[in-house]
Protein backbone atom coordinates (compact mmCIF):
# COMPACT_ATOMS: atom_id res chain seq x y z
CA UNK A 1 0.00 0.00 0.00
CA UNK A 2 1.25 3.31 -1.25
CA UNK A 3 1.81 6.21 1.48
CA UNK A 4 -1.09 8.21 -0.14
CA UNK A 5 -3.45 4.66 -0.14
CA UNK A 6 -2.57 4.60 3.74
CA UNK A 7 -3.85 8.19 4.04
CA UNK A 8 -6.65 7.79 2.11
CA UNK A 9 -7.95 4.76 4.36
CA UNK A 10 -7.05 6.28 7.44
CA UNK A 11 -9.15 9.57 5.75
CA UNK A 12 -11.90 7.32 5.84
CA UNK A 13 -11.64 5.75 9.42
CA UNK A 14 -9.96 2.80 8.81
CA UNK A 15 -6.58 2.28 10.79
CA UNK A 16 -6.02 2.20 14.56
CA UNK A 17 -7.64 5.71 15.80
CA UNK A 18 -5.77 7.16 19.14
CA UNK A 19 -8.85 6.76 21.61
CA UNK A 20 -9.05 3.03 20.45
CA UNK A 21 -5.20 1.98 20.40
CA UNK A 22 -5.33 3.81 24.07
CA UNK A 23 -8.00 1.53 24.98
CA UNK A 24 -6.57 -1.56 23.68
CA UNK A 25 -2.68 -0.72 25.21
CA UNK A 26 -4.22 -0.30 28.93
CA UNK A 27 -7.01 -3.59 28.60
CA UNK A 28 -3.46 -4.97 27.44
CA UNK A 29 -1.72 -3.95 30.71
CA UNK A 30 -4.31 -4.35 33.25
CA UNK A 31 -4.31 -8.44 31.83
CA UNK A 32 -0.93 -8.53 32.10
CA UNK A 33 -1.08 -6.84 35.63
CA UNK A 34 -3.83 -9.38 36.63
CA UNK A 35 -2.14 -12.28 35.50
CA UNK A 36 0.38 -11.05 37.40
CA UNK A 37 -0.98 -11.15 40.88
CA UNK A 38 -2.74 -14.34 40.09
CA UNK A 39 0.54 -16.07 38.97
CA UNK A 40 2.73 -14.51 42.27
CA UNK A 41 -0.27 -15.60 44.67
CA UNK A 42 -0.60 -19.30 43.45
CA UNK A 43 2.26 -20.85 45.25
CA UNK A 44 0.48 -19.40 48.48
CA UNK A 45 -2.78 -20.67 48.24
CA UNK A 46 -1.41 -24.51 46.72
CA UNK A 47 -2.43 -25.95 49.92
CA UNK A 48 -6.12 -25.32 49.49
CA UNK A 49 -6.99 -29.18 47.98
CA UNK A 50 -9.96 -30.10 45.59
CA UNK A 51 -10.61 -33.57 44.10
CA UNK A 52 -9.41 -32.23 40.31
CA UNK A 53 -6.87 -30.11 41.52
CA UNK A 54 -5.81 -27.13 44.42
CA UNK A 55 -6.71 -23.62 44.67
CA UNK A 56 -2.58 -22.54 43.60
CA UNK A 57 -3.40 -24.61 39.93
CA UNK A 58 -6.66 -22.71 39.42
CA UNK A 59 -5.04 -19.85 40.15
CA UNK A 60 -1.94 -20.73 37.36
CA UNK A 61 -4.83 -21.53 35.05
CA UNK A 62 -6.14 -17.77 35.88
CA UNK A 63 -3.09 -16.05 34.88
CA UNK A 64 -2.68 -17.98 31.57
CA UNK A 65 -6.47 -16.76 30.87
CA UNK A 66 -5.32 -13.41 31.58
CA UNK A 67 -1.95 -13.90 29.47
CA UNK A 68 -4.15 -15.48 26.82
CA UNK A 69 -6.68 -12.83 26.38
CA UNK A 70 -3.64 -10.17 26.24
CA UNK A 71 -1.99 -11.91 24.00
CA UNK A 72 -5.50 -11.89 21.51
CA UNK A 73 -6.06 -8.32 21.86
CA UNK A 74 -2.09 -7.95 21.28
CA UNK A 75 -1.81 -9.93 17.94
CA UNK A 76 -6.00 -9.55 16.96
CA UNK A 77 -7.80 -6.47 18.92
CA UNK A 78 -11.26 -7.05 17.18
CA UNK A 79 -14.74 -7.54 18.60
CA UNK A 80 -14.44 -11.31 19.61
CA UNK A 81 -10.80 -10.86 21.17
CA UNK A 82 -11.78 -7.67 23.38
CA UNK A 83 -15.10 -9.74 24.31
CA UNK A 84 -12.91 -12.50 25.68
CA UNK A 85 -11.14 -10.68 27.86
CA UNK A 86 -14.12 -9.35 29.07
CA UNK A 87 -15.52 -12.53 29.63
CA UNK A 88 -12.80 -13.60 31.21
CA UNK A 89 -12.58 -10.19 33.79
CA UNK A 90 -16.01 -10.55 34.73
CA UNK A 91 -15.80 -14.06 36.15
CA UNK A 92 -12.79 -13.32 37.84
CA UNK A 93 -14.33 -10.45 39.39
CA UNK A 94 -17.67 -12.07 40.10
CA UNK A 95 -15.68 -15.01 42.00
CA UNK A 96 -13.04 -12.57 43.49
CA UNK A 97 -15.94 -10.44 45.12
CA UNK A 98 -18.20 -13.43 46.25
CA UNK A 99 -15.09 -14.90 47.47
CA UNK A 100 -14.94 -11.94 50.31
CA UNK A 101 -18.37 -12.47 51.66
CA UNK A 102 -19.00 -15.78 51.39
CA UNK A 103 -16.61 -19.30 51.03
CA UNK A 104 -16.90 -20.32 47.33
CA UNK A 105 -17.77 -24.45 46.36
CA UNK A 106 -16.71 -24.36 42.98
CA UNK A 107 -18.36 -27.59 40.79
CA UNK A 108 -16.57 -30.31 39.01
CA UNK A 109 -13.91 -31.08 41.17
CA UNK A 110 -12.99 -27.82 41.85
CA UNK A 111 -11.49 -26.31 45.03
CA UNK A 112 -13.39 -24.39 47.25
CA UNK A 113 -11.86 -20.60 47.18
CA UNK A 114 -12.26 -19.64 50.90
CA UNK A 115 -13.67 -16.41 52.54
CA UNK A 116 -10.86 -13.50 53.13
CA UNK A 117 -11.36 -10.27 53.63
CA UNK A 118 -10.13 -7.63 50.89
CA UNK A 119 -5.99 -7.65 50.48
CA UNK A 120 -4.32 -5.02 48.55
CA UNK A 121 -3.86 -7.81 45.63
CA UNK A 122 -7.26 -8.74 45.93
CA UNK A 123 -8.21 -4.42 45.78
CA UNK A 124 -5.35 -4.07 42.70
CA UNK A 125 -6.75 -7.57 40.95
CA UNK A 126 -10.27 -6.29 41.30
CA UNK A 127 -9.52 -2.62 40.36
CA UNK A 128 -7.80 -4.06 37.20
CA UNK A 129 -10.44 -6.42 36.04
CA UNK A 130 -13.04 -3.37 36.26
CA UNK A 131 -11.10 -1.68 34.11
CA UNK A 132 -10.77 -4.82 31.58
CA UNK A 133 -14.57 -4.62 31.80
CA UNK A 134 -14.53 -0.75 30.52
CA UNK A 135 -11.49 -0.67 28.03
CA UNK A 136 -12.46 -3.55 26.48
CA UNK A 137 -16.02 -2.38 26.31
CA UNK A 138 -14.47 0.38 24.30
CA UNK A 139 -12.36 -1.55 22.21
CA UNK A 140 -15.31 -4.04 20.86
CA UNK A 141 -17.64 -0.40 20.78
CA UNK A 142 -14.76 1.21 18.25
CA UNK A 143 -14.07 -1.73 16.27
CA UNK A 144 -14.76 -1.45 12.04
CA UNK A 145 -17.41 -3.07 11.18
CA UNK A 146 -17.82 -5.74 8.98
Amino acid sequence: MTPAAVVRARGRGRGVRPFRFAAILWTIIALGLNAYIHFTLAPSVSDVPGRLMNLGTLYLIEAGVNALAAVFLLVRPRLWSALFAIVVALIGLLTLVASVWMPLHLPFGLPAVPMSSWTTEKAISAAAQLFIVISGTIVAATGRRR
